[in-house]
């Protein structure tokens, strides 16, 4: 049997007992993590004069090569409008792609984002919403996201059966990696 999808992603020694073959990081892994790196120093102003402006860009540099941590800080700053004006759009569309990363924080804020829409969408996409938010936050609360827990627990007392029983199925296939067809609730 392969590894768990948290194991594939924080790495660790594989269900087998075998070490893991060392793995040697791409140059554009290498890259984006330096982006990324200077983004943060930039917003803190950490040795560097802070320009959020400046940390943006270099953000959505490691973002598009596939930094979660960069995707997920960019779409906080679209999302605050910190560095650029604010876009919600934006903000959803980075926020989203950390999420299905793996990124705990993000999968946290696209939960939240989905149970706010829930509470504001008529009944067909109230629930899509709420089995969406029961998804992200539960697997954020998986990888230990702490304030994630009290904000699954909320949305699942709003509810049906058939809803967290769909929203278990989606933590799964997401887990799993393998697609399978919705059940309609």
């Amino acid at each position: 049997m392969g590894k768990s999808f948290f194991g594939r992603l924080f790495g660790g020694v594989p269900e087998s007992g075998l070490k893991p073959e060392p793995v040697i990081p791409s140059a554009e892994t290498v890259e984006a993590d330096l982006q990324f790196q200077q983004g943060r120093r930039l917003f803190d102003g950490d040795g560097v004069p802070a320009s959020q402006v400046q940390a943006a860009e270099c953000y959505r540099k490691a973002a598009g090569q596939g930094h979660p941590a960069a995707q997920y800080n960019l779409g906080m700053m679209y999302g605050q409008g910190q560095g650029m004006p604010r876009d919600e759009e934006c903000a959803g569309m980075w926020l989203g792609r950390a999420a299905a990363l793996g990124y705990p924080a993000a999968q946290y804020q696209v939960g939240v984002g989905h149970h706010r829409t829930s509470r504001r969408s008529d009944a067909a996409n109230a629930s899509e919403s709420r089995i969406e938010a029961f998804k992200w936050l539960k697997l954020a609360v998986e990888q230990g996201y702490k304030a994630a827990a009290s904000a699954w627990e909320f949305v699942v007392l709003g509810m049906t059966q058939a809803e967290v029983d769909e929203g278990r199925r989606r933590v799964s296939e997401f887990v799993s990696g393998v697609k399978k067809p919705a059940v309609s609730v």
